[in-house]
């Protein structure tokens, strides 16, 4: 498998076993609850079938797919081959599609969502297999069937089977070099900001860096739930008063002296270098699943909660689900339903937290024993990866991948001193509505 997972979307995947019903062993039914398998009668074995996956992310190749998701199918469902069609410079979506290549099951985060499903035009309802099969979309975290309503028109078109979101890491280390007390959960931005203040500092010839910071996901999944784009205008909306703050709040930590990055050290890649192989940046911000697949060895971390605002104190940042997508053009949809009704399973998703994956049930329960199958998350302060509370879901906008790039562009000359915010939000705005109105010509 694919260990760079968390550095797109999410987790670390040293798989244990999941025991799989059969005769009349406790079995899952479609609420994710256990029931019992019935009686005397032996059911007729099922025509074999193959099930194709796909995923845009790259977070998997065929082995990590296996035993994540394939093995656990494959016990589950005997009749279904589960086959993983990983993606390399000959499999993109697009040659894929101009091939005729069958996919069943689309796998892939909402930030990836619009590029793929809605714009191969893949999407398929299945409303109506969630009440034909009463499946208990209750058990869900309800922020991921809001997504799924919004850009579905009110119907659904996947189900969510994990998560991630956004989480404080800071080396223990060094606060303990320095003297200065941990971070704690349930801080403000303000907190964060003293605290990265009195770790920014240099000793002897090392500097040494306060907070480091993952600018497209700390953007992307914001506590106050902004878009990039409206959805009604098809316009950008960075110049916005609450943009703006949410912009501010992050670029300021670069202000602080010491602090400073240049054009060596702006990227996301040098920034969490600094931190987990450098070890000279106290604290990082970034994806809650960064913490279960990259900091390993050699790095004393532990973990707190995404920072709050101080008007929404008990809100985190948003939940980043990736959805299981049933293609409008598979024939054999009903197998595929029962495949990613079993994902979203109590039982499954405890397979997944015990490794490291979020869960994306609304009960917590799975949460309690996260990363017990992962060595070096022993200890860690687990808990602290999801929200009590995630921020509600943003509008997603299919032009979402314009603005971000364009986003980028400008927190970067901010933060370069290049450019002032304000000026570097109106150029990239004006550029994104730009560039939004060049797709809607084609």
């Amino acid at each position: 498998m694919n260990r760079n997972y968390a550095l797109l979307l999410a987790g670390a995947l040293v798989f244990g076993t999941v025991t799989a019903g059969c005769g009349a062993k406790p079995q899952e039914t479609a609420d994710g609850k256990t029931g019992q398998a019935g009686g005397a009668q032996t059911e007729k074995p099922r025509d074999p079938i193959e099930l194709v996956f796909y995923s845009t992310s790259g977070d998997f190749d065929e082995n990590g797919f296996n035993k994540t998701f394939g093995d656990k199918i494959k016990a589950k469902f005997p009749h279904v081959t589960p086959k993983f069609i990983a993606l390399t410079k000959d499999t993109a979506l697009d040659k894929l599609m101009t091939t005729g290549q069958t996919i069943d099951i689309l796998f892939n985060s909402i930030g990836q969502t619009s590029e793929t499903l809605l714009n191969y035009k893949m999407e398929y309802d299945i409303s109506d297999m969630v009440k034909k099969s009463n499946y208990d979309l209750s058990r869900l975290e309800p922020v991921t069937l809001d997504i799924q309503r919004q850009i579905a028109n009110g119907g659904i078109y996947g189900l969510p089977v994990f998560t991630t979101t956004l989480a404080l890491y800071y080396n223990k280390d060094l606060f303990d070099k320095f003297g200065v007390a941990y971070p704690k959960d349930g801080m403000t931005w303000e907190d964060t900001y003293e605290l990265a203040r009195k770790m920014s500092r240099t000793d002897g010839q090392l500097q040494y860096k306060g907070l480091g910071i993952s600018f497209s996901h700390t953007s992307l999944l914001n506590s106050k739930s902004l878009p990039y784009v409206d959805v009604k205008t098809n316009k950008a909306a960075f110049s916005t008063d609450g943009f703006k703050n949410v912009f501010e709040t992050l670029t300021k930590f670069y202000e602080i002296q010491n602090n400073e990055v240049n054009k060596d050290t702006v990227s996301y890649t040098k920034q969490l270098q600094s931190f987990d192989k450098d070890q000279t940046t106290a604290m990082f911000l970034a994806l809650s699943t960064l913490g279960s697949v990259r900091f390993k060895e050699g790095l004393n971390w532990d973990v707190v909660s995404y920072p709050v605002y101080k008007d929404q104190p008990n809100v985190g940042p948003q939940s980043y689900p990736t959805y299981f997508y049933i293609n409008n053009a598979s024939k054999l949809k009903d197998d595929a339903f029962s495949v990613i009704s079993y994902l979203t399973t109590d039982e499954f998703q405890q397979h997944l937290a015990t490794n490291g994956i979020f869960p994306i049930l609304k009960n917590r329960d799975a949460m309690k024993s996260y990363g017990s199958d992962i060595p070096f998350m022993k200890n860690k302060n687990t808990q602290s990866f999801l929200p009590k509370q995630f921020a509600p879901a943003a509008p997603v906008s299919k032009y979402q991948s314009i603005a971000f790039n364009n986003l980028n562009n400008a927190y970067n000359a901010v933060l370069l001193k290049e450019k002032d915010v304000n000026t570097a939000l109106r150029e990239q705005e004006e550029k994104t509505n730009k560039d939004i109105e060049a797709q809607l010509a084609k």
